[in-house]
């Protein structure tokens, strides 16, 4: 998985960094050198120029031209990819920058959960015993019979103190820790500043660019559509339909309207299991020694376990969006989704078992609960969305 990631990462940088119309040239480049080298390096003849190079490799039937090829056929696209994401590089920056401001106050916010929790020690039992170096002076308030009196009192230098903790907390264990979790912080935080841009972007990607015809004006179109024979025409007029090259303006529609509906579900996840799922984790994980043991996560570990944990439930509860585009698209109707149900329970079942970090049955419910209810919402989400049309054949128009 690393390498997948990693190999997709170069591909979106040379993307960017050289462009859609140079790339495919550029990979036939940088491969014919590492193949003249290779056959130098074996006393062979060198191609030279790439005119050669594409006789020898077609004459090969190589998989990499043939890839190469389908890159040269795509190129509008990988422009409308390539401006889609610098848009969302743009968003991700700015809201990254945004969140580094207030990265303190969102520590705070992520490990407010595991300071409330109570030590498992006893609290008259001491931790350890300190001893002053110097004389300390407290200000209080000493209560007699005469009433409450304010003074001024001095523990002496090389007096035992026995030290207890009243809270857990997270420790910082490394130098660079909790730098480090800023970043981290800083990273998610601008993701979910900028998951409405990069949602839109998506949408707007996977509508594609126009069609010919679609992009024409309508002066444009009425002359063109006089020279069109009545197949071409049919054609034309479906283009001018559909509008763009990817998903049709039909399929785009609905997108549009739950962008901000996937957003409220995933703020949604992501709240009960910052107030519900993640307090009940950490009492069950904490309390297992007892009063043997005094919990001291440290703040890199909590930080990765809560925010891995809130990201996952998150993504759960998009569940009834998944399941709308699925009886969308034809693919399993709202009567299928319903009658299967029993599938259903056992699926999320499973799933409450891996992404709850517990082998407790009372936090596996707690997660299997709402996925159960997000199911029951997602049929109904099915049942309002109307299934596209399967190969709906173009209408022809009468002729005048």
């Amino acid at each position: 998985m690393p390498e997948i990631l990693s190999l997709v990462l170069l591909a979106l940088v040379a993307l960017l960094v050289i462009g859609p119309r140079r790339l495919p040239e550029s990979i036939e480049a940088l491969w014919l050198a590492i193949s003249d080298f290779q056959r130098t390096q074996r006393g062979q003849p060198t191609l030279g120029n790439l005119y050669n190079a594409r006789r020898f490799w077609i004459s090969q039937k190589s998989n990499l031209y043939a890839g190469i090829q389908i890159l040269y056929q795509v190129t509008a696209h990988l422009e409308e990819l390539r401006r889609r994401v610098l848009y969302i590089l743009i968003a991700f920056a700015f809201g990254f920058g945004i969140a580094f401001l207030f990265t303190q106050p969102l520590l705070g916010f992520i490990i407010r959960p595991v300071r409330v929790i109570q030590p498992s020690v006893q609290t008259n039992v001491p931790i350890n015993q300190y001893v002053l170096a110097q004389d300390v002076q407290i200000q209080t308030t000493i209560i007699s019979a005469t009433g409450p009196t304010s003074a001024t009192l001095t523990i002496p230098k090389g007096t035992i103190l026995p030290v207890g903790l009243a809270t857990t907390t997270p420790v910082v264990l490394k130098p660079t820790e909790l730098f480090s979790t800023y970043v981290k912080l800083a990273l998610i935080a601008g993701f979910a500043t900028a998951l409405p841009m990069i949602l839109l972007q998506v949408v707007l990607f996977l509508r594609g660019p126009k069609f010919a015809y679609a992009a024409m004006s309508s002066k444009e179109w009425n002359a063109a559509r006089a020279t069109l024979d009545a197949e071409e025409l049919a054609e034309a007029e479906q283009q001018r339909r559909d509008v763009y090259e990817g998903l049709t303006a039909n399929e785009v529609r609905p997108m549009y309207f739950l962008m901000p509906l996937a957003l409220l579900l995933f703020v949604a996840g992501i709240l009960f299991t910052y107030f519900l799922l993640l307090p009940s984790a950490l009492d069950f994980l904490f309390g297992l020694g007892g009063p043997l043991v005094q919990p001291l996560p440290s703040l890199e570990d909590y930080t990765d376990f809560a925010l891995t944990l809130i990201f996952w439930v998150g993504l759960t509860f998009e569940l009834p969006l998944a399941m709308f585009f699925l009886a969308r698209f034809n693919i399993i109707t709202a009567r299928q989704f319903a009658q299967q149900w029993r599938y259903a329970v056992v699926i999320i079942a499973v799933a409450a078992a891996v992404i709850t970090p517990t082998v407790d049955l009372f936090n596996m419910t707690l997660v299997a609960l709402p996925m159960l209810g997000l199911y029951i919402m997602g049929i109904a989400f099915a049942w309002l969305a109307r299934p596209l049309p399967k190969n709906a054949p173009p209408k022809i128009p009468a002729e005048a």
